[in-house]
């Protein structure tokens, strides 16, 4: 069974935005917007860009490579949801940012 790994401490999450974080040769994506927790790879289902270097406004992060739209509370493409960003669980323990990889 997988298990929750330790990624950054709450403190270093911003409130309304999200960082990249490497977790095993992995790069994750960790972020909080409206209170809601989400964790999605750091990749663009298009054309495999890194997410971290996109542009947020409000929930909508734009890939930086291609212009795809996706809503980070959701993990849908904009305005097509048949393309998903690849989530993963999280979820705050002991004032850390845990993710199961």
């Amino acid at each position: 069974m997988p298990a929750f790994v330790p990624v950054l401490a709450l403190q270093d999450l911003p409130e309304q935005g999200f960082k990249a974080v490497e977790v095993d040769t992995r790069s994750i994506l960790v972020g909080r917007l409206q209170g809601q927790l989400f964790a999605y790879v750091d990749r663009c289902p298009h054309a495999g860009a890194p997410l971290r270097i996109g542009k947020l406004r409000g929930e909508e992060l734009t890939c930086a490579w291609h212009g795809w739209t996706f809503n980070l509370l959701t993990g849908s493409a904009v305005p097509d949801p048949a393309f998903q960003l690849t989530k993963l669980p999280v979820k705050i323990e002991d004032a850390h940012v845990l993710v199961c990889l």
